[in-house]
């Protein structure tokens, strides 16, 4: 009989970590609005809680390995979340450029599962130029069928 119960991956120690990621990833005209990290702060978790046990492992120590990435590459005694946003968006670029491939590595994994989940919210989708409705086949349609008339 299935367990009826939300699996809960991020830990009170990795939340924090998610979420200041997001803000300097995502940052466009300022800080998103707070009440939107939080949220999906909490996507992210859902979205890793159905993933395999090693999935999950894999997910966590890679946050850990961004937790401590100022060490590396700021020379700084401090963790991601506790660093201010310009140097969080430092950081970050950092990790993207730099020659230590499992460093790349890391922030790709990181980056790729924080797109997935934030620029598939109808929001930002808006703010990007997509409708909620797709009809792209309606456009392509007549275009398809003048060419067939012909």
């Amino acid at each position: 009989m299935p367990r009826d119960f939300a699996r809960r991956t991020l830990r009170r120690r990795q939340r924090p970590l998610v979420r200041a990621m997001a803000e300097a990833m995502f940052a466009h005209d300022g800080k998103p609005p707070e009440s939107g990290l939080d949220s999906f702060v909490d996507e992210v978790d859902a979205f890793v809680s159905h993933g395999s046990r090693g999935l999950r492992f894999g997910l966590l120590l890679v946050l850990e390995v961004v937790r401590f990435a100022p060490l590396l590459l700021l020379w700084r005694f401090a963790t991601f979340e506790s660093l201010a946003w310009p140097e969080r968006v430092r950081v970050l670029e950092r990790m993207e450029s730099s020659r230590l491939v499992p460093l790349t590595l890391v922030f790709a994994a990181c980056k790729a599962i924080l797109c997935i989940l934030y620029f598939e919210r109808p929001g930002e989708l808006a703010d990007l130029g997509y409708s909620p409705e797709r009809w792209r086949w309606v456009r392509a349609l007549p275009v398809a069928m003048s060419g067939a008339a012909e």
